[in-house]
């Protein structure tokens, strides 16, 4: 059948008037983040923070501060992507230096100015080579495909309803399919928060928040299930820079809403050990309540102690080994090249052969998750439940050494910044293109994965979601 309104495909969308009908926010000062960064970083000077660490705080102080002025006025992936990188690699090891975190294992293996070396310049590189190719004129393209998305949706206002009821089916089937094409039915499975983006975009739907909410608490239901939160919480970000765009909110607004996801997900990292461990010992089953009881018992009152138990350091200790990727870069330097040599480049080979070949033609193909190079290059051995990666980072050191690694990450970041904007130009042909950045560029926000992780996930997901797009255009006739 056709979609309602479907025989206006073709009519071209109106666009002329889509900035001054959506007019972009003021444009950002860009001397507030580098006053943001200067502060932080005289401010950890004076209390005899390493200079190199310090740096590194101000480089998240600054994408931070650039990443809050974008949102609303732009699409801040590139931010984000940086923000995601400062704090696993520069504000975990700070902390972990610092002496919030003595794990036994999930400690720094090298001393603080050798591991900040690495990881400080790498940060900065990555950063110059990202927004090398974004133009200065992209939040009036923003603003000119958000005018033409509202188009979209308004003539077909079923759209986000089609996109979030494909994602929630493949949710629930995603486990049924056969390993060859679970990645797939991973991907449509996500399709359901592109689904919400696209709702945003909608004035006329009536129950909107109450979808929205809806969708949410069955994706968290989802999450509680397999006890496993990452990509909920990343994709609650995702949505928030859409959901930014569309609000306008002020600057004080979005500190508000920033303070309250650190919070919940301090909370999340403390109840997360304890959840696990209830669903272990009673069963998978009341999901919601075991979560609820798991919270009550990291923040109850027991004999007449305050009720700041959710800050104790043990709590502490956890969230920092969470966001601490750094201790497993640190365990590659003091392992790389005195006990390992270095790998001159064979796992960038690899990641780019597996990228492309299908394994018909690679028979050595590894299997994308980043177990194998964990194990042999920091010497852990992993249990079979427990998935862990070298990042990006580490991968850049491994094959290429201090220096090697700055030039590595600067031409990781220009590539990037070349995807992002070819993607961008893209939505000339395809106006809505622009919100399916999220389910792209998912791994690249993620910086404990490796290059063959994130190569295969973005050259996999932009084959499908193009199949999707061009399937939906020739059999439904439905132009996104």
């Amino acid at each position: 059948g056709r979609w309602q309104g479907a025989e206006t495909m073709n009519r071209p969308v109106t666009r002329p008037a889509a900035i001054a009908a959506n007019p972009p926010m003021r444009r950002s000062d860009p001397s507030i983040p580098v006053l943001a960064g200067a502060l932080t970083a005289t401010i950890l000077f004076v209390f005899g923070v390493h200079w190199l660490s310090a740096i590194g705080v101000a480089a998240f102080a600054y994408y931070f501060t650039r990443l809050l002025q974008e949102s609303g006025a732009d699409h801040p992936i590139e931010s984000f992507i940086q923000v995601m990188a400062c704090i696993q690699w520069n504000i975990g090891p700070v902390l972990a230096y610092a002496g919030f975190s003595d794990h036994y294992k999930y400690h720094m293996y090298v001393p603080e100015p050798e591991y900040m070396a690495l990881a400080v310049p790498a940060v900065i590189a990555m950063s110059l080579g990202l927004y090398a190719f974004r133009p200065r004129r992209r939040p009036a393209l923003v603003a000119h495909y958000g005018q033409a998305t509202r188009d979209i949706v308004t003539r077909y206002p079923y759209l986000p309803f089609y996109l979030i009821g494909v994602g929630f089916v493949f949710s629930f089937l995603v486990s049924r399919f056969p390993p060859s094409l679970a990645f797939p039915a991973y991907i449509l499975s996500n399709v359901k928060y592109i689904g919400l983006i696209y709702l945003l975009f909608s004035d006329r739907v009536k129950g909107k928040t109450l979808v929205l909410v809806g969708a949410f608490f069955i994706s968290f239901l989802s999450s509680l299930r397999g006890a496993m939160f990452l990509d909920l919480l990343l994709w609650f970000a995702f949505i928030g820079m859409y959901a930014a765009y569309i609000m306008r909110p002020s600057m004080a607004k979005k500190l508000a809403v920033v303070a309250l996801g650190f919070l919940f997900i301090f909370i999340l990292q403390a109840a997360k050990d304890e959840y696990r461990a209830k669903l272990e010992r009673e069963g998978r089953s009341d999901y919601v309540q075991k979560f609820l009881s798991s919270v009550d018992e990291r923040m109850r009152v027991e004999q007449m102690r305050r009720m700041d138990e959710l800050a104790q350091s043990n709590n502490i200790e956890r969230v920092v080994v969470r966001i601490n990727q750094g201790w497993i870069i640190s365990r590659i330097m003091q392992l790389v090249p005195s006990s390992i040599p270095h790998a001159d480049g064979e796992t960038i080979w690899v990641a780019l052969k597996a990228s492309v070949l299908p394994r018909l033609l690679f028979p050595d193909k590894p299997i994308a998750g980043g177990e194998v190079n964990f194990e042999k290059y920091t010497r852990y051995y992993l249990q079979t439940n427990t998935s862990m990666g070298i990042s990006l980072l580490g991968e850049a050191y491994i094959n290429f050494g201090l220096y090697g690694a700055w030039t590595f990450m600067f031409l990781f970041g220009l590539i990037s910044s070349f995807v992002i904007r070819k993607i961008f130009m893209l939505a000339a042909k395809y106006p809505t293109i622009w919100l399916w950045f999220p389910l792209v560029m998912l791994h690249f926000v993620k910086a404990e994965t490796e290059l063959l992780v994130q190569l295969n996930f973005l050259v996999k997901s932009i084959i499908l979601v193009y199949l999707f797009v061009w399937a939906n255009k020739h059999f439904l006739r439905l132009k996104l």
